[in-house]
């Protein structure tokens, strides 16, 4: 059942992100090409800042998530109402502060960028306003789709999103090629986040009928409350961490550079970011089955589901990074946004290498957040924030956007990988975390071989233009995926990753097969 619920939260999963990303990427292509440098600028400046801005959530929602998944797996409705309850108070708090905040910092959001913009200050504080509002709001009703996380149905959480959030694409692209009018195309991703919040809700509301139950609701009992306050505590020095990387950065660049340096940045973090996601929902798919293979199964069993999961975790992001460095310029450049907002060569690399390096942290995080170690982690976060930018601060002097993106490599390498492996494998799977690393460095040595083959191969290939990509992008792809099948193809996880997929397989030719059957 674990293994069905998570290929079906997989597959709605990736198939809407798929959708979404490529009708996503025309909506910024059309607004790059429509609105100016400043309008784009603007776009990724404000998302960071609301970004940071919710930290004021604190990780409320993933340490009750936590709390969840055994009264779920236990039917003790009881208790999901308490947390519920809980939950529902916290993130109503959670998007008034958001709120107030917001729209406390509008008069003063001028001064977060360097030099003048042909954007007037009145026309500015609104947009921002927009953002502050399309945070808040998501709040109001969010916490419900948390429940059916934990209860491994995040498709159909996956479903929702994904089918308004295409919808509202759509939207501002006619808004765009009508109006030009920024106002509108904010509007419309307000009202995608409203409409897909309270469309969520009613789902949970219809499939978990107790949670809105008349009668009373019992208070949560002290070590549940305690173990939640701790993971929160905990939580709160993990988010801080988190928004010290992108949104952080960006903001550092906007104030020592220029608009124009925000947006080429973020253009390049936008097809990082949506990889990123994609990659996600499959840690995320898995991550409901993860917490209940800790409560059910032996130290032994998950251990050898872990190294199976990092096998395909290094899979993922070998095959996806070697073909992002071949061919991230020409698409930027030549296919999307324009050569006006490309980036040398060098800071192209160095994205890459810090998303992939990011990306080998994936199976790690999944299983810390499935048994719940962030209390274990806490003083991480603290040193990877301080560290990170006081690094960002003076390297973006001499370097610009590469010293930035030189930060995180650095922080998310030598802090980050080392500690929260070292912690999932001493407190969660209680084993010795030397496999871990010796596998981890195995890995990325593997990638780098491999990934500055397929760039020289790459590089000699005259081609531009849609074909160049998509030759290029083939030649990467099969440099990558061949290179692992051959040097991994007689390990246990591989042998057990195949073992996967077709049990997957047979298990969807018997869902097909079964209704002709009726």
């Amino acid at each position: 059942m674990r293994l069905e619920n998570s290929a079906r939260n997989l597959a709605i999963a990736w198939l809407g992100q798929a959708l979404y990303v490529v009708v996503n990427f025309v909506t910024l292509g059309i607004f790059a090409s429509l609105l100016s440098t400043d309008y784009n600028g603007v776009q990724g400046l404000f998302t960071q800042v609301l970004t940071i801005l919710s930290l004021s959530e604190l990780g409320v929602g993933s340490a009750i998530i936590y709390a969840l998944y055994k009264p779920l797996a236990e039917g003790d409705t009881q208790k999901v109402r308490s947390l519920m309850r809980l939950f529902k108070r916290a993130y109503v708090v959670i998007g008034v502060v958001i709120a107030l905040f917001g729209f406390g910092l509008a008069p003063f959001i001028q001064h977060l960028i360097k030099g003048s913009s042909s954007i007037p200050l009145d026309e500015l504080r609104l947009y921002f306003v927009c953002f502050v509002l399309n945070s808040s709001v998501s709040y109001f009703f969010s916490y419900k789709g948390s429940l059916l996380f934990a209860d491994q149905k995040k498709y159909l959480v996956s479903m929702v999103q994904y089918g308004f959030q295409i919808v509202m694409c759509c939207s501002q692209i006619v808004v765009l090629l009508l109006t030009h009018n920024y106002l509108l195309f904010l509007v419309c991703m307000v009202c995608s986040t409203l409409g897909q919040n309270m469309v969520t809700a009613h789902i949970a509301n219809r499939r978990y009928p107790y949670i809105k139950a008349k009668t009373p609701v019992e208070p949560i009992d002290a070590p549940t409350l305690a173990t939640i306050k701790k993971n929160v505590f905990a939580l709160v020095l993990h988010r801080i961490a988190g928004i010290a990387t992108t949104p952080a950065s960006s903001l550092i660049i906007s104030l020592n550079i220029n608009l124009l340096a925000v947006a080429s940045y973020g253009y390049y973090t936008m097809v990082v970011t949506a990889l990123v996601r994609i990659m996600d929902q499959l840690f995320d798919a898995i991550l409901a089955s993860v917490g209940n293979l800790a409560a059910t199964e032996s130290s032994e069993r998950q251990l050898g589901v872990f190294k199976t999961t990092f096998f395909i975790n290094a899979i993922l992001y070998a095959v996806t990074a070697i073909p992002l460095l071949c061919v991230f310029n020409v698409f930027i450049g030549e296919l999307w946004v324009g050569e006006d907002y490309l980036l040398p060569v060098v800071t192209c690399a160095l994205i890459t290498i810090l998303y992939y390096l990011k990306g080998m942290r994936s199976a790690a995080l999944s299983f810390t957040s499935a048994y719940g170690l962030y209390w274990f982690t806490r003083y991480k976060a603290i040193i990877e924030t301080v560290v990170l930018l006081v690094l960002c601060v003076v390297l973006v002097v001499d370097f610009d956007i590469a010293g930035v993106v030189i930060a995180g490599i650095i922080t998310t390498l030598a802090i980050s990988t080392v500690y929260e492996g070292y912690m999932l494998f001493k407190h969660g799977l209680k084993s010795s975390s030397r496999w871990y690393f010796l596998r981890f460095a195995l890995y990325v040595g593997v990638t780098a071989v491999l990934g500055a083959g397929a760039y020289g191969i790459c590089w000699v290939i005259p081609l531009g233009g849609a074909l160049g990509f998509l030759v290029k992008g083939a030649v990467a792809l099969a440099v990558s995926g061949g290179g692992f099948a051959l040097l991994f193809g007689r390990t246990p996880e591989f042998r057990e990753c195949t073992a996967l997929v077709r049990r997957l397989a047979r298990g969807l030719k018997g869902r097909l097969k079964r209704p002709e059957r009726s």
